[in-house]
């Protein structure tokens, strides 16, 4: 590969001269045209190359980068500005796409979260990828959802009524990290925690209907009272036996009666802070009633639309969880399940919005390839649903790979890699959850 040195000082060179020449200039193109040159020499021995930032430090290829201050001010200046932590450049790579990143970052617009690589996918750049500084706070962003949800079932158990701020601030985080990196999140709903189960299916609910309500396009009010009913959705759990919920064989026709009071009891709850709208408290009544009008309780009211959207997503991550009565299905089969139900249990506009945001193999599926890879989904395309990109785990011979990459499956350059078949989680030693947030704390 060309002197790790060399390429930096290009790029420098293509940023700086882009700002001190218009779009198409002479001096401006050429620096550009080195740049390409030196990158594409470099991808012919690698598929991506990577720029970024490690603890305030720049790194090239995993390396820092000594002296960048003054090696390649205009690079570090840009990245810092546009509030980027790595660009990756992939084989493939064009001129014309690296002019046009050349363009963006020396541009006056600061991109936010997954703004930056929509906007790169609306100029036809399909082969450099952004990461914003924020990617890497959905673990924290999780993490302290989950304290959240313990911390009102603990106030509601001591009598007491929960403050809807710390709430409304949490779902505001995550509302702000699936827009930043919604694939991040969705891979941390695939922490599934036994123990405290209660808590994390909460906040799974809430990132996956956030992300739904997201792509269904709702105002920014009517998304926050999803997040917020997702969040609490069963916080009336709360008035029922740990006793019955733990309960490992089938419940007794008392017991279900207890568990069928908990939507009720939620919407009470939720009625009883300050600041939540009404909004809240009838999804949260609603969210155990079918499409067909079955379930619980029972209503022959018209329900609101958007209390289909914590029905779906309820479902989902209570489908891909180890329950004391279920094995955990696999996303992907959780899917047709769920599909099997549609204008029964599930309005089936809803459930296609969910299916279309989730993906062919959502996030968290185990897939074997054609190459007899095994692997671990990571990210969805709604513009390729069924070529995701992969983490691949495990090589043709079965071996666990030493370093796990990525690889983009919608890529001509991968066009020999396809899926081929879904893999069980349990034929592996892979712990979806420590992989997940691994993913996360590296991001």
């Amino acid at each position: 590969m060309k002197d790790r040195s060399e390429i930096l000082k290009e790029i420098n060179v293509a940023l700086k001269s882009r700002k001190l020449y218009p779009a198409g200039h002479p001096a401006a193109a050429g620096a550009v045209s080195k740049s390409f040159q030196l990158l594409s020499e470099a991808l012919r021995d690698k598929s991506t190359l990577a720029i970024g930032f490690v603890n305030e430090a720049l790194v090239f290829e995993e390396r820092p980068v000594e002296d960048f201050e003054n090696l390649c001010p205009d690079l570090a200046r840009r990245l810092s500005e546009k509030k980027i932590s790595s660009i990756i450049f992939e084989r493939g790579l064009t001129e014309e796409e690296l002019s046009t990143v050349t363009d963006i970052l020396t541009g006056e617009v600061v991109y936010e979260g997954e703004e930056l690589q929509e906007k790169l996918r609306s100029e036809g750049v399909t082969h450099v990828t952004c990461k914003t500084a924020t990617d890497g706070k959905a673990l924290e962003t999780y993490r302290g959802a989950v304290e959240v949800v313990k911390n009102v079932m603990a106030e509601v158990r001591m009598g007491k009524i929960p403050r809807a701020g710390q709430v409304n601030t949490i779902v505001d985080d995550i509302t702000d990290s699936v827009f930043s990196d919604q694939n991040a999140m969705l891979g941390l709903t695939m922490i599934k925690d036994y123990d405290n189960y209660l808590y994390n299916h909460s906040v799974n609910v809430s990132v996956l209907a956030l992300s739904l309500g997201k792509a269904m396009g709702l105002e920014q009010n009517e998304l926050h009272a999803v997040g917020v009913a997702a969040l609490l959705h069963d916080v009336g759990k709360t008035g029922v036996s740990e006793d019955i919920i733990r309960k490992p064989g089938g419940l007794s026709s008392d017991e279900w009666e207890k568990i069928k009071e908990h939507p009720v009891l939620g919407s009470d709850i939720t009625k009883r802070m300050d600041g939540m709208e009404d909004l809240i408290g009838r999804l949260i009544y609603e969210h155990h009633i079918k499409y067909d009008h079955s379930g619980y309780p029972e209503t022959t009211s018209t329900l609101h639309p958007y209390s289909q959207i914590l029905t779906i997503c309820d479902a989902y991550d209570a489908l891909t969880t180890l329950r004391v009565y279920q094995q955990p299905h696999n996303p992907a089969e959780a899917i047709k399940v769920m599909n099997n139900f549609s204008g029964r249990h599930f309005n089936p506009e809803t459930l296609k919005s969910f299916i279309n945001m989730i993906g062919v193999y959502p996030v968290g599926t185990m897939v074997r390839l054609t190459t007899n890879e095994v692997c671990m989904v990571t990210k969805v395309d709604a513009e390729a649903p069924d070529s995701p990109t992969v983490k691949v785990l495990f090589d043709k011979e079965g071996n666990a790979v030493d370093e796990p990459f990525d690889v983009d499956l919608s890529s001509e350059v991968e066009k020999d890699r396809r899926i081929t078949a879904l893999v069980n989680p349990a034929t592996t030693d892979i712990n979806i959850e420590a992989f997940f947030e691994k993913e996360a704390s590296a991001a």
